[in-house]
């Protein structure tokens, strides 16, 4: 049996039905689950395109896609927008690492075997269950995102003018509120403060979410 094969049965055994339990669907390697409000949040374990059919790494990412930021990402891709929810359309994206990783370090889980396939998958489940579980719940109410892109808090996600996105961000989430003061100061932050290079993204976005809001008046 390959590791990859022994790792897709430790996921199916183990993670998949602690993934069913906190309402997500799906089947190894890729779990999600949805709001009535259209807000999801995906459940990634991810293996290196190093791996062999002796020895694979593998993490586990997580994210959270509010609807609006959906929408937006829907408006800019068009055709081009996936089917489904991936894990790299999340406003949030963090990734999981075993028991022991120092912080700020990527560390990866190791599979040679069947049984360190289990006992990755085992740590998995308690990994998510302090830091994965709890942190979504929180991301999937509206409210709970709103205070995560306003203490800054995206994950591991880097951006080259963090102020801005964060800014947009907050935006697409206030934006069904209809047109507000607290509104217009993050689009008027986003757009005076954004690079030449991304002055027509950034007047494009800004009429766009306004007219969003405007429709939602």
């Amino acid at each position: 049996m390959t590791v990859q094969k022994a790792l897709k049965a430790a996921l199916r055994d183990i993670l998949g039905p602690c993934a069913r339990t906190h309402g997500f669907n799906g089947s190894a390697p890729t779990w999600r689950k949805s709001t009535s409000s259209g807000d999801w949040a995906v459940v990634n374990v991810q293996s290196s395109s190093f791996s062999s059919a002796e020895n694979l790494q593998c993490v586990i990412n997580l994210a959270v896609a509010p609807e609006p930021w959906l929408r937006w990402t829907r408006a800019k891709l068009g055709a081009a927008m996936p089917k489904s929810v991936t894990e790299n359309l999340g406003l949030y994206r963090e990734r999981l690492h075993p028991e022991g990783t120092a912080a700020g370090q990527d560390g990866w889980w190791e599979v040679t075997d069947a049984a360190s396939a289990v006992s990755a998958a085992e740590d998995m489940v308690v990994q998510l269950d302090v830091a994965g579980w709890p942190v979504i719940e929180k991301l999937l109410r509206r409210e709970g995102m709103l205070e995560q892109v306003r203490t800054g808090g995206l994950g591991h996600r880097k951006q080259p003018s963090a102020g801005v996105f964060l800014a947009r961000a907050e935006a697409l989430l206030l934006m069904d509120g209809g047109p507000s003061p607290a509104l217009d100061e993050r689009l008027q932050y986003a757009l005076e403060n954004c690079t030449p290079q991304q002055r027509e993204h950034g007047v494009e976005f800004d009429a766009w979410v306004r007219d969003q809001a405007n429709l939602a008046h």
